[in-house]
């Protein structure tokens, strides 16, 4: 079975580790270590050390501060490890395409962490828009607002709101928004995305709000499709006003749901087969360069 590090167990690493030791509890994989020199225990583990030196595993989950993702990826990938990066793969384009060259030259599996795509409802909305269930796509809607502080020198589009636009795209049949444009502040930002044919997606995300709000909208011409994002097993029909609760086909978590298909890359690399990563390098790629095109935009609009 496969030896898993989790290298950084912060607020969210804390996650991954719970899910880890799971998925070792139900013998899907073996040993899981944690490497993080800050942390004094990691309830759960079989192992924690202060430093990669002298440990051995096959794969390595980063969830590092963002801006150390990008080096810490291809230096492991450089050793042997296949790597699961929280986002941002990079600070911008260019980096994260590094960490894609670095995978291909040395033939390792590289996934990012955007597992909004593994959420049950978003799954269920995608076959929806490709059975004709809600009709032509008109608009989206994402709302990201919390209650929780923001990082020190964080900014919320990249925190929050790569997840939006990454989502955003796939919906669109990972179409490449045409334009962007926001209002607002590195704490709380309202993102305009423009999709060919008129359509847009507006994004709401914010830091310091008053409640927890986690929402996606799809606007068809026959329906709208409402999904919580905190809630794995349904979402909500709208049809002429009137609303219907769709059940899911499972209610897995998106995190679980997510690691889960990257050990499954990983055991399908060692076997001589491929499994395409989600989101494949290509999507991966634009939701940097769109993250960091609407960072600067927010950067020109800003008044002096």
């Amino acid at each position: 079975m496969l030896k898993v590090i989790l290298l950084g167990c912060g607020r969210w690493g804390a996650n991954h580790l719970r899910i880890l030791c799971e998925l070792r509890d139900s013998g899907l994989i073996g040993e899981v270590i944690v490497v993080d020199p800050a942390i004094k225990s990691a309830k759960g583990a079989d192992k924690l050390a202060s430093s990669m030196q002298g440990l051995h595993a096959d794969l390595v989950i980063i969830a590092t501060p963002s801006q150390l993702h990008a080096q810490q990826a291809r230096e492991l990938m450089a050793e042997g490890y296949h790597v699961l990066v929280e986002k941002p793969l990079g600070c911008c384009e260019s980096e994260a395409a590094q960490v894609l060259a670095t995978a291909h030259e040395y033939g390792r599996v590289v996934g990012v962490g955007l597992l909004l795509r593994f959420h049950p409802a978003v799954q269920m909305g995608k076959t929806m828009l490709a059975n004709g269930t809600i009709g032509r796509l008109e608009a989206l809607r994402f709302v990201r607002r919390t209650t929780r502080n923001p990082p020190i020198n964080g900014n919320v589009i990249e925190s929050l709101g790569v997840h939006a636009i990454d989502l955003m795209c796939h919906f669109m049949a990972e179409a490449e928004p045409s334009a962007s444009s926001v209002e607002g502040d590195k704490t709380d930002a309202r993102i305009v995305l423009e999709f060919p044919h008129g359509i847009e997606a507006i994004i709401d995300v914010a830091w310091q709000a008053s409640q927890e709000r986690r929402t996606v909208t799809l606007v068809g011409s026959n329906a709208s499709l409402r999904i919580d994002l905190d809630v794995h097993d349904r979402a909500t029909l709208i049809v002429n006003g009137e609303e219907s609760i769709l059940p899911c086909a499972s209610n897995q978590s998106p995190l679980e749901a997510e690691i889960r298909h990257f050990i499954s890359a990983v055991e399908s690399h060692n076997a001589g087969t491929a499994l395409q990563p989600i989101p494949d390098h290509g999507a991966a790629l634009r939701g940097v360069r769109w993250t960091a095109r609407t960072i600067e935009s927010m950067r020109i609009h800003q008044p002096h």
